[in-house]
């Protein structure tokens, strides 16, 4: 059961879109009224000419997360999922 306050991770399974594949992990930021959940997460790639991220921010039932944890991305909700690149590698 989730609660309030719990440090709870869900990962976070991301469908071939746009060449854009793999699994991060989420925090649960807020339970909202009715129970779902505000999730929020950010993973960062190390790459020889700079850094990279991915942040992925959105809502998410409880019953979409399967019993491993995982969900895919277009379960969640007002998903916003960004691909950042920092340094050389972005110009």
């Amino acid at each position: 059961m989730v609660r309030p306050g719990m440090s709870t991770l869900i990962m976070f399974m991301v469908p071939e879109v746009n060449s854009l594949t793999g699994q991060m992990s989420v925090h649960i930021v807020k339970i909202l009224p009715g129970g779902n959940l505000a999730v929020l997460g950010q993973k960062r790639l190390v790459l020889n000419k700079g850094d990279e991220y991915i942040r992925v921010s959105g809502i998410v039932r409880p019953l979409d997360i399967s019993s491993d944890n995982i969900i895919s991305s277009d379960r969640i909700a007002n998903a916003n999922i960004q691909y950042i690149g920092a340094g050389n590698i972005s110009d």
